[in-house]
């Protein structure tokens, strides 16, 4: 008899294995109609310091599913600290040109037929400007190519190569020069012919520049960071004939607008410096620079009041400017003002009131939209122009890249797929199977959206509704 509920009781430990133990087991031994049984003693997994888990997760999207219609392999460049990342690959005339193997090609954007391939070794930098290719070569000689040929116009004979931790680099092509940027350092070549007309440094920023570059009615507008007091924005003019330094004006920034020879310039130095922890009361100051001399001529005073108690923020908030408005960020607000008002003192013409959230960054305006990215999370946030409203873009798993076109906002995630939204109505419209997890920009030509992922690039044809 004991030995029936031995067996039975050798089942049960078996079916029960893996499981808790439940009372009536307590070291080691088992009471079974009154005999006491001896089982092995029990290996126990070791336990783990911290335990959590996460009960949040991303609602599943129901919507179509596209298919690409071509794949194509190319060269990677996904990762965030790629000096590359972002500029080499362009969609332009329903053709994507980008690198594989080190070399330029060119495919149909409809079909992902390869159309011709050029070079050899090439830096994976392609820009694009009125039929022209401009790219550099391996040792960074700027070169200009047929973008339906492929066949070469020329290739410089100087180098804008420097040795500088700096990562800024742009090729920034003209109606007459392709202006080339290496950290502090500008290079203008003509265009025509790929010639070097001058070459332009600003030793103060020791390699530090920025990628904005501005021509207007013979001055080009660089800026650069520069160490002061404290480390500031500098903005400088050149002669865009020699290239020779006309002014320079520590602590401002770009250009807001050019307007009748006046260049107006946000002065971040002085701002910063004169906002005090302790006092709530917070000021922008725009200057206007004559452009042919950058004598100052004039300043205009934004001022608000910091809500809340001190400590308060330190520094200064983001400053944009659209059309004829000017936008600036005012603690939990953004005012808007009129950029051609003279009036000193000028009122906010409405304000707006700024998304929740510390971590919130402006990014500008587009859409009729003030446009803010959460700097954890990558996620976007809106403010409409029209009525203030507040809007959000929901994906269903973390962003990878997000790139908006029109009213077509492409929203790559780290779950290998591309969802793609309607930016002004919020609704879905498809998505894509993208295999990857890191995305660079998703391109757009042609009726087509080019999805670049890791190895690959995949042609989708739009629906209607978004081309």
């Amino acid at each position: 008899m004991v030995n029936i509920h031995k067996r039975q009781m050798n089942k049960e430990w078996k079916r029960r294995a893996g499981r808790p133990i439940i009372a009536g087991i307590t070291a080691g031994m088992l009471m079974v109609h009154g005999v006491i049984g001896v089982l092995p003693s029990q290996a126990h997994a070791e336990a783990s310091d911290v335990s959590i888990r996460n009960w949040y997760s991303y609602q599943r999207i129901t919507v179509p599913e596209l298919k690409p219609s071509w794949t194509a392999k190319v060269d990677n460049y996904l990762n965030m600290n790629e000096t590359y990342v972002g500029v080499n690959a362009i969609a332009e005339e329903g053709k994507v040109f980008t690198f594989a193997g080190s070399k330029l090609i060119a495919l149909d954007a409809t079909t992902g037929k390869r159309l011709w391939t050029y070079g050899k070794e090439l830096t994976p930098y392609i820009t694009y400007q009125s039929g022209i290719l401009y790219g550099l070569t391996i040792d960074h000689k700027p070169y200009a190519l047929n973008a339906k040929t492929g066949k070469a116009k020329w290739q410089s004979g100087t180098s804008t190569w420097i040795d500088t931790y700096n990562r800024t680099e742009a090729l920034i092509p003209t109606v007459d020069t392709l202006y080339v940027i290496k950290g502090s350092t500008t290079f203008a070549l003509d265009i025509q012919s790929g010639k070097l007309r001058w070459e332009a440094d600003e030793p103060l920023g020791e390699g530090n520049g920025t990628e904005y570059l501005r021509e207007s009615n013979g001055v080009v507008l660089r800026t650069f960071f520069v160490q002061g007091a404290l480390t500031s924005l500098q903005l400088n003019a050149y002669d865009k004939k020699t290239g020779k330094k006309i002014w320079g004006h520590f602590g401002q920034g770009e250009a807001i607008q050019i307007k009748d020879g006046l260049v107006y310039s946000a002065d971040y130095y002085s701002s910063m410096l004169e906002n005090d922890e302790s006092s709530p009361e917070r000021k922008w100051k725009v200057n206007a620079y004559n452009l042919k001399t950058g004598v100052l001529k004039g300043s205009q005073e934004y001022k608000w009041t910091m809500p809340g108690d001190p400590p308060y923020v330190n520094g200064y908030g983001g400053i944009f400017s659209n059309k004829d408005k000017l936008y600036i960020l005012q603690g939990d607000k953004i005012a808007e003002y009129s950029l051609t008002s003279t009036k000193p003192g000028p009122a906010p013409l409405r304000t707006f009131h700024r998304p929740y959230g510390e971590n919130m960054v402006w990014l500008g305006v587009t859409q009729e939209r003030l446009i803010f990215k959460n700097g954890n999370t990558g996620e976007l946030t809106g403010i409409k122009l029209a009525n203030g409203q507040e809007v959000q873009w929901h994906g269903d798993a973390p962003v990878s890249q997000i790139d908006v076109y029109g009213k077509g906002m492409y929203r790559a995630q780290r779950n290998g797929t591309l969802l793609v939204l309607n930016m002004m109505s919020g609704q879905s419209v498809f998505r894509v199977s993208t295999g990857g997890d890191l995305h660079n920009t998703t391109l757009k030509t042609n009726g087509m959206i080019i999805i670049q992922t890791e190895g690959k690039l995949l042609g989708v044809k739009l629906p209607a509704s978004l081309k």
